[in-house]
């Protein structure tokens, strides 16, 4: 089971207006809905192996960032999990995006790497994401209207 930091949705402007259009030009709703779910997870992983390339005591949080997860369906909403497998070795990753405390003069506790938290959660990459999946539902309704 994958438990991830992050389950990504679509969500930009007019995405209502979109799907309606799509539906009147019989599209593909869902598979494009799907598409463009695994192209936000495309957009992120890049992002969070180049964050994670600081951190390799064992290799064991890397390899266990979600490379090609399922888009889930319940009912019409579809999600898909990016980030880390957190049951596989992915647990570090939660220490490495938010710090520990400090807990004794010999150990002064975890910095948080705000690099590898903005890889999932910051807002330049939640504003590319947008723009990526609006791309797609827009290129598609071009491609149908062209037609």
């Amino acid at each position: 089971m994958i438990v991830s930091n992050k389950r990504f949705g679509i969500e930009f402007d007019g995405f209502d207006k979109a799907v309606s259009r799509l539906t009147k030009l019989e599209g593909d709703v869902k598979g494009i809905t799907e598409k463009a779910l695994k192209a936000t997870n495309d957009h992120i992983v890049p992002n969070l192996h180049s964050a994670m390339s600081k951190h390799k005591l064992t290799g064991d949080t890397d390899k266990s960032i979600v490379e090609n997860p399922k888009v889930e369906w319940a009912g019409s909403v579809g999600s898909i999990s990016v980030g880390f497998d957190l049951k596989n070795g992915g647990l570090a990753s939660v220490f490495l995006m938010y710090g520990t405390p400090r807990h004794a003069k010999n150990h002064p506790g975890q910095k948080k790497d705000k690099k590898l938290h903005d890889s999932i959660f910051g807002t330049s990459t939640q504003r590319e994401i947008r723009k990526i999946q609006e791309d797609i539902f827009f290129r598609e309704i071009r491609k149908l209207e062209s037609k």
